[in-house]
């Protein structure tokens, strides 16, 4: 297994949609995976990635499966991709603005039927078991909400708009975050972890700006568990 220093995490980066382009967005970035073999634009991090029938197959090893992908996000963006993870996975996460070893988690918890967003932090020491991926702020007081877990293919888009993220899955609104305090840095890298088996496929980034970059006035996210606490 490959080992590196923290300070080459920060030298690479990163639904099928029902999301139109307008003239206000610019398709920056597409993965179909319909070659056999990853491109130099993916990291893998840890785990065992392969290409099969244009999916991207993920298995962990004793800690996670993490692919960072180098291509920075844009400053306000619109990012798709499909998910499914298998039913004895207790994790999948999305890794947004990855900068230096700190990111924004989505992360889809199978075990207690639930999606939440956390202040995380990704560690390069991979011979310690278990502790790859840390939530490492703002314990306890992050949103999430209640979803039942399905395991099939999932379409997933998440928007930054600002300090401000939405997540659909299945083009149903399911939670989002206003950043108060400024931790989520622009730009930083993309990348996907499984703590287990699953895969992903129809990975796109929509660089947007002007009224495509506004929040979306109609979103209502699903209740939210409490104790939630916006923080300052």
């Amino acid at each position: 297994m490959m080992k590196f220093p923290v300070f080459i995490l920060s030298s690479f980066l990163a639904f099928s949609t029902t999301f139109t382009a307008n003239a206000q967005s610019k398709l920056v970035f597409e993965e179909s995976f319909k070659k056999n073999q990853l491109k130099k634009n993916w990291l893998t991090v840890n785990g065992n990635w392969e290409i099969k029938d244009a999916e991207l197959h993920a298995a962990k090893d004793i800690n996670w499966a993490i692919l960072l992908a180098d291509k920075p996000l844009p400053e306000d963006y619109i990012l798709t991709f499909s998910a499914i993870a298998d039913p004895k996975t207790y994790l999948f996460e999305v890794l947004l603005n990855l900068n230096g070893s700190k990111f924004l988690g989505i992360l889809l918890n199978q075990l207690e039927n639930k999606v939440a967003i956390e202040d995380r932090s990704l560690f390069a020491n991979i011979d310690s078991r278990g502790t790859f991926i840390h939530t490492s702020g703002h314990v306890g007081i992050m949103p999430k909400v209640k979803r039942t877990t399905q395991h099939d293919w999932q379409d997933w888009k998440i928007q930054r708009s600002g300090n401000q993220f939405f997540i659909w899955i299945n083009q149903e609104a399911v939670i989002s975050f206003k950043d108060n305090s400024g931790f989520v840095k622009p730009k930083g890298q993309l990348g996907f972890a499984f703590n287990g088996t699953g895969a992903i496929k129809n990975i796109k980034i929509w660089k947007l700006k002007g009224e495509s970059a506004l929040p979306p006035s109609d979103f209502i996210s699903l209740p939210l568990i409490k104790p939630f606490f916006v923080f300052e």
